[in-house]
């Protein structure tokens, strides 16, 4: 972010460490609510892509690329 100091909750962090873990893998919804929030899916849960939103805003949208039926991925 051009040197700029962002603040993260913990978990805003754990996910953003979980994408840079993996750079350019597509992660599924699963695997991000097992990684960063310690549970299977559910499928009615919209807490990843709460969380992905709030990384966008905070890191820039271009940053996390949604792929359809899939997942996300760190660009």
């Amino acid at each position: 972010m051009d040197g700029k100091v962002v603040d993260l909750s913990a978990r805003e962090f754990t996910l953003a460490e979980t994408f840079l873990r993996n750079p350019g893998q597509v992660l599924s919804r699963e695997q991000l609510l097992s990684n960063v929030w310690g549970y299977d899916f559910e499928p009615g849960s919209n807490v990843v892509d709460v969380y992905v939103r709030y990384l966008r805003r905070k890191l820039g949208t271009d940053r996390f690329e949604t792929v359809r039926g899939m997942g996300y991925r760190l660009v």
